[in-house]
């Protein structure tokens, strides 16, 4: 799943500014977590993490389901090597005028910073993570939403993983497109250089490496949701 929690350099027991790594935040584990999926053939829940076991592989590339210190860390797709300067954003779909945000282009956009829990369908949680980035719905104002667009299809670089969104999701005050976690730039293997944060709903909504965002009249269904995960994922008890 692609769903992470928080940390950059904490994982290997230092920091940027060295001296004392910080105490990482908890990582807390509840039980209805795993219930979110009852409706979910158990068939399917099984085939789903038995593809997991099997794409596991090393850190240095290839589909992996790896520990990063105690921070758990969940990709159906190899890490980009593609730095932040060089990372092209494109909106497109069901728009007036479509658009690609170089790096520059991106500077210059209003910045949002918010500290929000981030969640985990496998029944995991990490608390007050603190992101910063760019309110996706500031770019679909300056792309037009025709009116027949409903929802906003999230794609990682990669090609493999995909979500939808509806565009009430991507307007949330909180919903974010990330590009620093926890004020240091955000790590490859947390979705670096840009990743959606949606709070509102479950990780594997929050796409990481996105680079095209594409406004469609329906949902489509995204990876996990191929593979019988619900395409809306609220927060238990939220």
């Amino acid at each position: 799943m692609d769903e992470e929690s928080q940390q950059t350099d904490l994982e290997s027991g230092e920091n940027a500014g060295g001296g004392e790594p910080q105490l990482p935040t908890t990582v807390r584990y509840n039980r209805k977590w795993f219930l979110v999926l009852g409706g979910v053939a158990v068939a399917g829940v099984v085939g789903v993490f038995a593809g997991l076991k099997k794409l596991a592989g090393s850190e240095q590339g290839g589909p992996f389901s790896d520990m990063f210190g105690p921070f758990p860390v969940r990709s159906v797709e190899d890490v980009p090597d593609v730095p932040a300067a060089d990372w092209v954003l494109t909106v497109d779909g069901l728009v007036d005028q479509p658009l690609k945000i170089g790096h520059a282009a991106w500077s210059s956009l209003q910045r949002l910073d918010e500290t929000v829990d981030f969640h985990c369908v496998e029944g995991w949680s990490v608390g007050d993570v603190r992101w910063g980035g760019v309110a996706p719905a500031r770019l679909l104002e300056q792309a037009g939403i025709k009116a027949e667009g409903k929802f906003a299809v999230f794609h990682a670089y990669g090609g493999t993983y995909l979500s939808s969104v509806t565009l009430d999701l991507v307007n949330a005050p909180q919903t974010v497109l990330a590009d620093t976690l926890n004020g240091e730039p955000l790590p490859a293997k947390h979705g670096g250089p840009l990743r959606l944060v949606v709070p509102d709903q479950l990780g594997y909504k929050s796409v990481k490496w996105v680079e095209r965002i594409e406004i469609t009249d329906a949902a489509r269904a995204g990876y996990w949701e191929e593979r019988g995960y619900p395409e809306a994922a609220p927060i238990p008890g939220g």
